[in-house]
């Protein structure tokens, strides 16, 4: 064929092609959809079969497809385009017209099952033979009613179970596509249907949580076997029932097998472990979280509703059987005793020999499979992997964070510590070892530290010509200076970017920062950045503030510059309250809260230079800027235990956990990509906070936050140096506190004005996501906090 044909002329050159190979009495097979894994299979095996000659035939709409092309190129097929849409039943009737029989694996959407519809009539039309249907055991109204019924009032109807029209119509759509076709093809044998339990390959929708965090996800049990089977086992089947037309066929065949064909999630566990030479996990969800999750995964509707019908009627059959189920209806209602009655599911489910009946041959057991596809599509390579580049200013976050990555900079280990969870740096194995534990060939993901003095392109007016400018960014890794836009070439592909936006240099500055760094990240085609904000931003408690429109004019920034992002919104660090003073008996005054609302001013380079580098929290706090820290202050501001303070809810998290919580994100990343995560562990009022305080402390020396001023901040232990938010920042944290509080108090003010009642305790900000969740760990408690840092707090809280 020339090159620059058009379609029409390629369509007919392939159209005289088939008729050719029918002429020399060659069988020819259309495929519909050879986008999908199954009819790929269907088509390599037929190709690959010498018994029959065929002449394969992919119905596409895009023969150009890059799947197609490799698809034609591996099965020497002919491509013919078609119109899939409504209107083009000419050409799927010109495709199939000289056919022997057709595979048609229905699509889970509304507008594959017309889809569907259409592909039958044109068979029917054009006598075709043989139609080979697709179709699941998972797809039965039974499992899809159960999963609907038991999960009604959990979700919103359009978002769980899919009680719209459109969503039912997909849901029933395999029972609707295989009724068409009995209607229009009932002659015995013409039409033939192959039902198969889940497929082996439903693992991949978990391929980046095995890649990237060592798990996979599911709805069952541990220890809930599960019926399955590949996709080149139902490649068999189907190759085998189309390539003899001729021979006469069952309606349906169910592609189901014992003990030996089925694999619970414990035992999966097992098999990846062992051939991946790395500990997985198993995580199960509510079904709930599972239906979210698969719709997250653009998994079809049909297949995660299915999936919890499955599990359903597993666990119910383990838990008693079909006996105690009756048992238990008996105390319950007539009706669902009759609804349990027609769920024919030990016929649809039972074992059969169907597939060794059709293709004389063993089906491949789930231990085979992953034995042989598992380091092919989840071991983890260098090229597959992300690496992290953390840039920052010196502030507390981001010396937690330097201080976290370097403590597992150790011998690369396939078992990190278990207090590490999902935040370990990633070991990478190059070559096909499976030994588990500390392994020579392992390598560690490369994580870069660097830290921002100035913004990019400042100047410092004050310094005389002689004298060179500073440098405005420094790595912490041992490296010489370098200028930001030089440091900045380093990003690469593989690189996660985790911006802990510099605030304490002011808005203009770290703005510069923040969008020098993204354009350096959209250059490199790095993975992606993950940005630390304000779990206030976006609240809709929250009033408008400079300091809000500061944190939201950030992430527009990043939203808006094409790099894929995760925003992490934080809240208050628990270590903010090292950072406070116990103040003067005699003091009563109170400031203005107006005369902090101005911008935090920027960092005077010299001085900055001047101060002591890499030190860590603890280290500024014990050392020698404690000893030059003047005597308590004697004008209280704010006092943390002020009457509109004292009641409201405070939403904290300690440093550690933030930071373990950001690397986490960032060496995930895939699997947060696009999201805003709202995330604190603690949420307590500051009566609360002084209780568990004082618990820990000195019984000699009371803490007593009356006498600590919110907003007192003492040179050498500002708060951007001990908890990284900046005071400007501080006081919006607990001015929206206050707000909110408000809000709760009216809503319950309102609530009882109608006779109703609200729980209160329950009004608190929502989390996008646990921090157990997100980093396989538990969080650390303000009471575990307390403890472990009462030593430190009595010194500056305590009464004097």
């Amino acid at each position: 064929m020339s090159r620059g044909q058009s379609p029409i002329c390629q369509d007919v050159e392939a159209s005289m092609g088939i008729q050719l190979r029918k002429l020399m009495r060659s069988r020819v097979i259309v495929v519909f959809g050879t986008t999908s894994r199954i009819d790929r299979a269907a088509l390599e095996v037929l190709a690959a079969q010498d018994q029959v000659s065929v002449a394969l035939v992919a119905a596409v709409e895009s023969p150009k497809d890059s799947r197609v092309q490799r698809l034609k190129s591996a099965t020497n097929c002919f491509v013919v385009q078609c119109d899939f849409a409504q209107g083009g039943e000419d050409s799927l009737r010109r495709v199939v017209r000289n056919a022997d029989a057709v595979l048609l694996v229905p699509a889970l959407s509304e507008s594959g099952v017309r889809f569907s519809r259409r592909v039958i009539d044109a068979a029917a039309a054009e006598q075709v033979s043989r139609l080979v249907v697709i179709s699941s055991i998972l797809a039965s109204p039974e499992l899809l009613g159960r999963c609907r019924q038991e999960h009604a009032n959990e979700r919103p109807a359009t978002e769980a179970v899919g009680s719209t029209p459109t969503h039912v119509a997909a849901l029933e759509g395999y029972e609707a596509v295989e009724a068409h076709a009995r209607n229009l093809l009932p002659e015995q044998g013409r039409c033939v249907f192959l039902r198969i339990p889940l497929l082996m390959e439903t693992l991949l929708y978990c391929r980046d949580e095995l890649l990237f965090a060592n798990r996979f996800i599911g709805c069952f049990q541990p220890d809930t076997h599960v019926p399955c089977i590949s996709v080149r086992d139902v490649g068999y089947a189907a190759a085998e029932v189309l390539a003899n037309p001729k021979r006469k066929y069952e309606l349906v065949y169910r592609l189901t097998g014992g003990i030996t064909a089925s694999c619970s999630p414990n035992e999966i566990v097992h098999s990846l472990t062992e051939h991946l030479g790395r500990e997985i996990k198993y995580r199960k969800l509510s079904d709930a979280d599972f239906l979210r999750a698969m719709k997250e995964k653009n998994t079809p509707d049909q297949v995660a509703q299915g999936t919890v019908g499955l599990r359903i009627f597993l666990e119910e059959r383990e838990a008693g059987g079909e006996e105690a189920n009756s048992n238990h209806e008996k105390v319950t209602s007539q009706t669902q005793q009759e609804e349990h009655r027609s769920l024919h599911l030990p016929e649809a489910f039972h074992s059969t020999s169907d597939f060794r009946l059709l293709t004389k041959r063993n089906r491949k057991t789930p231990r085979q499979w992953l034995q042989r596809h598992a380091v092919s599509l989840f071991a983890r390579t260098p090229q597959n992997q992300v690496q992290l580049f953390v840039v920052g200013s010196g502030e507390a976050l981001f010396l937690e964070v330097s201080k976290f990555v370097a403590s597992q900079i150790t011998a690369p280990s396939t078992l990190p510590p278990r207090d590490i969870g999902e935040s370990a740096i990633p070991t990478v194995l190059p070559g096909r070892h499976s030994q588990r534990g500390v392994n020579k060939s392992l390598e560690q993901a490369k994580v870069t530290l660097c830290t921002v003095k100035a913004a990019p392109g400042s100047t410092e007016r004050r310094r005389s010509s002689g004298v060179p400018a500073p440098p405005t960014v420094y790595q912490l890794e041992g490296a010489p200076p370098y200028p930001m836009a030089d440091l900045l070439t380093q990003l690469s592909s593989l690189d996660v970017v985790l911006l802990i936006p510099p605030l304490r240099l002011g808005s203009r500055a770290c703005l510069d920062v923040v969008r020098a760094v993204v354009w350096a990240a959209v250059r490199a085609n790095a993975w992606g950045v993950v940005l630390v904000s304000s779990i206030f931003v976006g609240s809709p408690t929250s009033q408008q503030s400079v300091i809000l429109d500061q944190l939201e004019e950030i992430e527009n920034c990043v939203k808006s510059s094409g790099v894929s992002y995760t925003i992490m919104r934080l809240p208050l660090f628990m270590e903010y309250l090292l950072a406070l003073s116990h103040c003067e008996e005699g003091s009563e005054g109170l400031g203005s809260l107006e005369e902090e609302k101005r911008e935090v001013p920027p960092v005077d380079e010299a001085r900055f230079e001047s101060e002591p580098k890499g030190e860590t929290p603890d280290e500024v706090e014990t050392g020698e800027t404690m000893a030059a820290m003047p005597s308590p202050p004697s004008h209280i501001m704010w006092p943390l235990l002020e009457s509109s303070l004292a009641s409201a809810r405070v939403y904290l998290m300690s440093l550690e956990d933030a930071a373990k919580a950001l690397v986490a994100a960032a060496f995930t990343f895939p699997l947060h990509r696009g999201k805003t995560k709202e995330l604190y562990t603690a949420s307590v009022t500051m009566t609360e906070v002084q209780r568990i305080l004082q618990r820990h402390a000195n019984k000699a020396r009371p803490v007593w936050l009356s006498r600590v001023d919110a907003l007192g901040e003492q040179h050498g232990r500002e708060f951007w140096r001990v908890a990284y938010w900046p005071r400007a920042h501080t006081q919006q944290f607990l001015e929206c506190a206050v707000e909110f509080a408000k809000d709760v108090q009216t809503a319950a003010e309102t609530a009882a004005a109608v006779g109703g009642r609200v729980d209160t305790s329950a009004m608190v900000l929502p989390v996008s996501q646990s921090f157990e969740d997100l980093t396989d760990i538990p969080p650390v408690t303000l009471d575990q906090w307390a403890e472990a840092n009462s030593k430190r707090y009595t010194q500056v809280l305590a009464a004097y």
